[in-house]
């Protein structure tokens, strides 16, 4: 399948809703002013240093003296790249285990999600662009979860997050074992759906513009199959928070119903 042309990191951050926040941080209004824009981060919250020119791409890419293509699945690619490795997810369904994982389960963007994501690398660093000042802020900021847990941002851990970095088609092949109903979707071009008809059933709604296949890379699942780094295509939730605020964590398709779920899982 066609592949992600480039990613930057999966967000972790809530955005805050279309009416209150600043052009781009509402799902679908571009990487401007979203949670992806570090020089907006950085000037708005203080969180990292901003570019000299105030430039948004130049975290990720550049149009010169960027890393040779080949040494990262991401053109012009500009920004230092992920070292660490991590064990790959181990499944809990019995008739999961002979899904295998690639050697790198952070093949393809997952690896330049992880950039920015690891805990390690520092989020506004940046290549030799014409700007003086790299950053050497890491993302280590944590929050309370639902149950009251103290949970990282960053991600260490893949035992803990959907898995990643398996091929879809083996998921496909093994869940109609002995012909029984598959519990994915089993067609890579069926669409995700952006909003549902009704959020009590999986049935109806209208396509988004993205299918399962074009968000492979290579055919394998990856932290991209899941999330628009661009905050392009993405949908919103279809619900307010009570504060207010319409969580933007850069999906393909809602929360809401876990249409984002349902639109690979059939349940």
């Amino acid at each position: 399948m066609k592949k992600l042309a480039s990613v930057l990191a999966v967000a972790t951050l809530v955005a805050t809703s279309a009416t209150l926040a600043c052009a781009g941080a509402a799902p679908g209004t571009g990487v401007n002013g979203s949670m992806h824009d570090i020089t907006y981060l950085a000037q708005s919250q203080g969180a990292y240093q901003a570019d000299d020119f105030q430039r948004v791409c130049v975290f990720c890419h550049t149009p010169h003296n960027a890393l040779p293509n080949g040494s990262v699945p991401a053109p012009l690619w500009n920004h230092a790249p992920s070292t660490v490795t991590l064990d790959p997810y181990t499944w809990a369904a019995p008739a999961n285990l002979p899904i295998g994982f690639n050697s790198d389960a952070l093949v393809g963007p997952s690896r330049l999600c992880m950039a920015c994501h690891d805990g390690v690398t520092a989020v506004d660093s940046h290549g030799s662009a014409g700007s003086g000042h790299n950053g050497n802020t890491k993302m280590t900021a944590s929050y309370t979860d639902g149950l009251g847990n103290t949970a990282l941002r960053s991600i260490k851990d893949l035992s803990v997050t959907h898995p990643i970095g398996f091929q879809y088609q083996d998921a496909i092949d093994n869940r109609n074992l002995s012909g029984q109903p598959a519990e994915i979707a089993t067609q890579t071009d069926h669409f995700l759906t952006a909003v549902p008809a009704n959020t009590h059933s999986r049935s109806g709604g209208d396509p988004s513009s993205k299918k399962i296949g074009d968000t492979l890379y290579s055919g394998f699942f990856t932290c991209a199959s899941c999330h628009d780094v661009h905050n392009t295509n993405n949908k919103a939730s279809l619900a307010a928070l009570s504060d207010g605020h319409i969580p933007n964590y850069f999906l393909w398709a809602p929360e809401q119903g876990s249409i984002i779920c349902l639109s690979c899982h059939i349940k």
